[in-house]
């Protein structure tokens, strides 16, 4: 067993890759048979491998190439596996003896001489050991990705312990799951020059979100929680940080995963069986890929009984992703809505949904990028890597802490907006976090991929040109082609992406008099709104998230988990005992669920945007001598509002027709006042009875217990943001500075909540209704009209606006021209009184004859 610690320099690594030459060139002289050169005649002859049965497929009998054996990864395996007696190439990642046939334990044990992998691993994508495999083609990759935020989980630490009352006078990203540092400095090692200053400006503006040191969570005594019962929350994330990359996780339905490279380009079932044809791996324990195959871009294809698929799986991304904010299961249709096993709709046998990552769901709509229709019929899908760039996945080798920070992609990146096409909007367009924008400044197109797309992904055909990312870097995956926009998917599908322009300047909106409207008629929409503020008509939301860690529980630490190493390069939760954490969550609830009409608030780039509650912690904490040092606790800031918070996101739930105008037009909860200006929830903070009383409400039982605990520090509805005077009551996102309610101005746009009022007080059959309304009133009763339905109500107000507008027009109209018939008169008044003199006498001659 070893600590898990590494240092990182790009010059001692290119120091190492010299010895290893060296070292080849001296042991390849001396050895008993010098290797063949590498041919394609077992291509030729179907075999995958140059040296079917022999070395280890003796064993491994039937087991899949890595990847295609033609492809250039498998070329280089096979090369280097060659130098060190291993022509199948199977010791440069696993290590191990190629030569012992017999005896398992000699064979899963050392490496040939010169091997870089000195030692058998069964995880040569842990990162552990992915400097001397993975890394050895994919050095900065590896780099990056011990930083990136799918390692460090920065942003999550972040949101817990601010709603567990620590540091929350700042939005300093302290911590880390383990100790991080970033020593080649502040450039990202991938992508373009414009790319690299862009993300140097915007660590430069926001230090607090772009760390260049992350410390590990620490662990916290029974004694040191009795002094600060909030610090226990540390312990809670050392116990829940399963899914970050440094361990295998929880080994369970929907959870099952490779640690490190492997977390992603392996392919789990949900059940985790191996399902190929390797005939020395056991078919019937969990905890193995579907076959030893590794998913990637479009040209790392993959076959499994029978079927062929490319790029890497939803449900690989959703075996992490379910938890949080819960978007991997809501991108596909689905709301995590508990751990219960007994949820239906029921099979058969009477039994409930299987949790499948830790839930059971409820199906509400999927997101129109995984389903995508075309005349009608379904023609497939969006995986996430097809959206999500390579620099936000491994990470662009400075410390992910935000996934705002991570994310270079915007919506308009691919749609444009109704008035400019994606390559005619400027760089930052949708990301501006502050900054003013030169909308004349067209970012035009890229000519070639990033070179780590030309490197190690699927080259496209560039047609008119690559477009780019707001960011800076050319999207390798989506052209122009005249004006449309192709996006080719890992899956080997190629999609025409609606662009906003070509739609308006060809009137070939769907609903054109919601689209227009909306998005041209309104133009400050597009300025100030995310597209998903509109599009994403259905957010999972977890409201009062009740929390009790106790001290005399004990559970699985995964930060520690990770750090010590076996012998074969295993995080130590691949034994059945791994190390445990004392003061671990052993009760949890939400108050409520919700999925509809997510109220609005600003990002941290300054745009309207959906929130969700998922981290509004009710905290309690247990000693261990099981006496409470904290009940039901709401944890405030420095400025009086709740620690608790509305965090903004994008659901991934976006659809074709977006939220209708009543969504956030006269809705209070979308406006941050909560539901009925919050109307509920407001007894929260006394304890709440269901037992017998007096006339009084006075208890009669000497035994009667709460029915619902008080939480004494909750004064409002967990959905409220604001009181209805405005004031903050809440966070509104952990982790950036400019984040924050809508403002006075906003919530006054979507205020109508008077609005039927002030046109049916005026009605026939109330008190003080207007003469013109009674007698339309009388007309309509008459002809047999009516104005019920949504339909006739909207023409009706429509042809009265109309109206009223043209009055309003004319009227004002004959104020501004009525001074010049009064300068003409008064300049030329004499003439044209003699004149209408004039003509008053010749009628009145007429008149008397």
């Amino acid at each position: 067993m070893k600590r898990f610690k590494k240092t990182y320099n790009k010059y001692s690594r290119a120091l190492k890759n010299t010895l290893l030459i060296c070292s080849l060139a001296i042991t390849l002289p001396v050895m008993a048979t010098p290797p063949q050169p590498l041919t394609h005649q077992h291509i030729a002859n179907h075999q995958p491998f140059p040296a079917e049965g022999s070395g280890c497929l003796s064993c491994h009998n039937g087991i899949e190439p890595i990847r295609d054996p033609q492809s250039k990864m498998m070329q280089q395996i096979f090369a280097k596996g060659q130098q060190v007696g291993d022509p199948n190439g199977c010791v440069v990642c696993h290590g191990g003896n190629p030569i012992e046939t017999t005896d398992k334990s000699k064979a899963h044990n050392g490496a040939p001489e010169g091997n870089a992998q000195r030692f058998f691993t069964p995880v040569p994508g842990a990162l552990s050991v992915n400097d001397n495999t993975c890394g050895l083609c994919h050095e900065d990759h590896t780099y990056n990705v011990h930083r990136s935020i799918m390692n460090t989980d920065a942003g999550k630490i972040k949101a817990i312990t601010w709603s567990w009352g620590i540091d929350t006078d700042t939005h300093q990203h302290k911590y880390g799951n383990h100790e991080t540092d970033d020593p080649d400095g502040p450039t990202p090692r991938f992508g373009t020059d414009i790319y690299k200053n862009y993300m140097k400006a915007l660590a430069e503006k926001f230090p607090d979100q772009f760390p260049t040191h992350l410390d590990k969570i620490p662990e916290i005594s029974a004694a040191q929680a009795k002094a600060q019962p909030q610090l226990a929350a540390f312990n809670k994330l050392r116990n829940c940080n399963k899914c970050h990359l440094a361990n295998k996780g929880a080994q369970d339905r929907g959870h099952f995963r490779g640690e490190g490279c492997a977390a992603c380009h392996m392919l789990y079932s949900n059940e985790g069986f191996y399902e190929g044809d390797d005939q020395a791996i056991d078919k019937n324990k969990p905890g193995k890929p579907m076959v030893h195959t590794m998913q990637g871009t479009r040209k790392s294809k993959l076959t499994v009984n029978g079927q062929t698929v490319s790029g890497i799986q939803v449900s690989t991304c959703a075996s992490c992703h379910a938890a949080g904010r819960r978007i991997g299961f809501a991108y596909q249709g689905m709301m995590a809505l508990g751990h219960s096993d007994d949820r239906g709709p029921f099979d058969g046998e009477g039994k409930g949904q299987q949790t499948n990552a830790g839930y059971t769901y409820k199906y509400i709509r999927d997101d129109a990028h995984h389903r995508v229709t075309q005349d009608g019929k379904e023609i497939g899908g969006l995986l996430c890597q097809d959206c999500h760039t390579t620099n936000s996945m491994h990470g662009n080798g400075n410390i992910g802490a935000t996934t705002l920070a991570t994310i270079e992609i915007e919506c308009s990146d691919c749609h444009g907006t109704p008035q400019q096409y994606p390559w005619e909007l400027p760089f930052g367009f949708g990301d501006e976090f502050g900054q003013q924008l030169d909308m004349t400044a067209e970012r035009g197109l890229a000519d070639k991929p990033m070179k780590v797309t030309s490197d190690f992904a699927t080259v496209y055909p560039k047609q008119d040109g690559y477009l780019y990312s707001t960011r800076g870097n050319p999207l390798g995956n989506v052209v122009k082609a005249g004006n449309d926009v192709i996006l080719h998917s890992a899956t080997g599908k190629d999609f025409t992406v609606p662009v906003l322009k070509q739609l308006e300047l060809e009137n070939r909106w769907t609903h054109p008099e919601k689209a227009r409207v909306a998005m041209v008629g309104v133009s400050k929409h597009m300025e100030s709104l995310e597209c998903y503020a509109c599009h994403a008509t259905w957010a999972a939301q977890y409201y009062g998230a009740k929390d009790v860690i106790d001290f005399r529980k004990k559970g699985i630490d995964w930060i520690k988990s990770a750090e010590i190493i076996n012998a074969d390069g295993t995080s130590a939760d691949h034994n059945s005992n791994p190390p445990q954490v004392t003061g671990v969550t052993s009760k949890f609830d939400y108050s409520h669920i919700r999925w509809e009409q997510p109220p609005l608030g600003i990002n941290g780039e300054g745009r309207v945007s959906p929130l969700t509650g998922v981290i509004q912690t009710i905290g309690t904490v247990i000693g261990a001598d099981g006496k409470p040092l904290m009940v039901n606790n709401l944890a405030k800031t420095p400025s009086g509002t709740d620690a608790m918070e509305m965090a903004p996101l994008n659901p991934h739930t976006a659809t074709k027709e977006a939220r209708p105008c009543i969504d956030c037009h006269g809705n209070t909860n979308a406006a941050g006042y909560g539901m009925e200006k919050g109307l509920f929830g407001q007894q929260a903070d006394k304890p709440m009875y269901a037992d017998a009383v007096t006339a009084d409400g006075a208890l009669l039982s000497r035994h009667s217990t709460p029915q619902i605990q008080a939480i004494p520090a909750l004064k409002h509805d967990f959905s409220q943001i604001l009181d209805a005077n405005g004031k903050q009551l809440m966070t509104v996102d952990s982790h950036w500075p400019d984040s924050q309610p809508l403002t006075a101005a906003q919530r006054g746009k979507l205020d109508r909540q008077d609005t039927c009022i002030a046109c049916h007080k005026g009605m026939p059959n109330m008190p003080d209704g207007s003469p013109a309304m009674t007698m339309l009133g009388h007309v309509a009763k008459v002809l047999h009209l009516s104005f019920a339905n949504g339909d006739a109500h909207a023409h009706l107000l429509a042809e009265n606006n109309i109206i009223v507008a043209w009055f309003k027009f004319v009227g004002i109209a004959s104020l501004l021209l009525l001074p010049i018939p009064i300068i003409i008169y008064l300049i030329w008044r004499r003439r044209i009184n003699t004149y209408v003199k004039k003509m008053l006498l010749a009628i009145a001659a007429k008149i008397k004859s």
